[in-house]
């Protein structure tokens, strides 16, 4: 279904962008945001109302030190998730190869 919108799709491009990148993919299970930065997304709406993820951040004290062990740990977080997104992906192309196989007739 297609509305028209006033401002044209341009207008919600950064919305339906925010959508896929925070939303995790149906084979690898893991959104590529967390994929990439290592960490869960942080919506709009929790800075305006903070939640318990945001509010135990904010209460650090952050200098150089802690910035660079958390960006540390963000690093082997998306190692270990890489990881796991590999096997993910060879299990279900093998998958889809073995159902491809069964209807392919000699």
């Amino acid at each position: 279904m297609v509305y028209e919108y006033e401002g044209g799709w341009s207008a919600h491009l950064s919305d339906a962008l925010w959508a896929y990148f925070t939303s995790p993919g149906s084979v690898i299970g893991f959104s590529p945001y967390l994929l990439v930065y290592g960490s869960d997304d942080i919506s709009p709406v929790e800075i305006t109302v903070p939640t318990a993820k945001v509010s135990a951040v904010n209460d650090l004290e952050w200098d150089a030190k802690s910035c660079s062990d958390w960006h540390l740990l963000n690093l082997e977080v998306v190692d270990e998730k890489g990881v796991e997104v590999e096997k993910r992906m060879a299990l279900y192309h093998k998958t889809v190869a073995q159902a491809y196989n069964r209807t392919v007739k000699p």
